[in-house]
């Protein structure tokens, strides 16, 4: 129960992370969108920046399989110190060798590598297959924020939580309780209220056209409904039971289908003359690359490790917490949002706090509903009443 507890706030504290640096990042991409700068260029660069993760897991994994451990250096002296302090190590590997080979080859069956882990094929499907859903929510979301504010965009983006709850009901068999039902119609009427205020705003200097930006942001919380669950339901825990998938290898080979299969699109609009490379000036692109690290590669990262040390529905919804850090950025910046938003952000962020509560404890364990029962039945026979 404590090493749960554990995982629960460390990944708690890995959500809170994450929404300090999107928060940041959208800023990054509304200035640079605003600018002139495609959504599409800057959704296709950040993305593809996964792959920095490919040569350091391989780089782990040559480490790994060499000397065991990252620790080379300690651990070859050990070995060193081992061989000297047994001779007989030749002969207790020659007793065990069919055994090991044995699991290998089961391992191998399994899509497992000597050492447990999951083998690169096996990752690179996964990747391959939740690719498209990741970039369109990637792409829907910065393009969103060309049209509305980045609170509006935030608190929408929110509503990504109903959608996971009723994807991982069907699909994962997270547990139902009527708190969880209750705090996710909360977040969903939040959003609600936002367009709402929204809708009746009419277009500013910073939100063109809020009624398609915010369509565009509730497209973009479909699908980090669709992406996270999929994480879950391909990628298991890493309890030791399915085997390692290494987060940071099924983001690099994201990154790696994401450069291959949208490269023709950029290639075809700058040969056409829509959205030419060479209006891209040095401070944009060094805005986009340092949004990439730190929003993609690293945030993600975080927000992958949270799922899987949480649940879907928790790491989504906690990330309402961008929410009051929207808007008090926009009103620094001039752009102070409505008293709707206010209202849809405080519903959103009850609804966050009812949804953290862990399923658990909304019912009565099985031992205290026995004794609870055994209780009822010495009453019963003591007062035939």
């Amino acid at each position: 129960m404590k090493d749960q507890s554990w995982r629960w706030v460390l990944g708690l504290v890995y959500i809170i992370t994450v929404a300090s640096i999107w928060i940041a990042a959208s800023f990054v991409v509304q200035s640079v969108v605003d600018a002139g700068v495609s959504p599409f260029l800057v959704t296709y660069l950040c993305n593809s920046l996964f792959v920095v993760y490919i040569p350091l897991i391989e780089i782990v994994r040559f480490l790994q399989d060499k000397y065991g451990t990252l620790l080379f250096w300690r651990n070859k002296k050990e070995s060193e110190e081992n061989i000297l302090l047994d001779d007989d190590a030749e002969t207790s590997k020659l007793v065990v060798a069919d055994g090991c080979e044995q699991i290998i080859d089961q391992n191998v069956d399994m899509g497992l590598d000597a050492k447990g882990r999951w083998t690169r094929s096996r990752v690179a499907k996964v990747s391959l297959l939740i690719c498209p859903f990741w970039f369109l929510a990637q792409l829907t979301f910065n393009l969103s924020l060309k049209y509305t504010t980045v609170t509006s965009n935030t608190i929408l983006s929110s509503s990504s939580s109903l959608f996971t709850f009723l994807v991982s009901l069907v699909f994962l068999g997270e547990v139902f309780t009527w708190v969880k039902l209750f705090s996710v119609l909360l977040c969903m009427g939040g959003t609600i209220i936002v367009s709402l205020g929204d809708s009746k705003s009419g277009s500013s200097k910073v939100a063109s056209n809020p009624v398609l930006g915010d369509i565009l942001s509730l497209v973009s919380a479909a699908m980090y409904a669709v992406y996270i669950t999929l994480i879950r339901k391909k990628l298991p825990d890493d309890d030791g039971k399915s085997g390692h998938a290494s987060m940071a290898q099924f983001l690099g080979y994201l990154g790696l289908f994401n450069m291959l299969i949208f490269l023709p699109i950029p290639l075809v609009l700058n040969f056409a003359n829509l959205e030419p490379f060479n209006t891209l000036t040095w401070k944009q692109l060094g805005l986009i690359v340092g949004k990439g690290m730190f929003d993609n590669v690293l945030s993600d990262l975080l927000w992958a490790k949270a799922i899987l040390l949480t649940s879907t529905t928790v790491a989504t919804a906690g990330l309402t917490i961008q929410v009051p850090l929207a808007a008090i950025v926009d009103s620094l910046t001039g752009n102070a949002p409505p008293i709707m938003d206010y209202i849809g952000a405080a519903a959103v962020m009850v609804g966050f706090a009812g949804i953290n509560i862990p399923s658990d404890s909304c019912s009565v364990p099985e031992e205290a509903s026995i004794e609870l029962e055994n209780g009822k039945i010495q009453s019963t026979e003591q007062d035939p009443r």
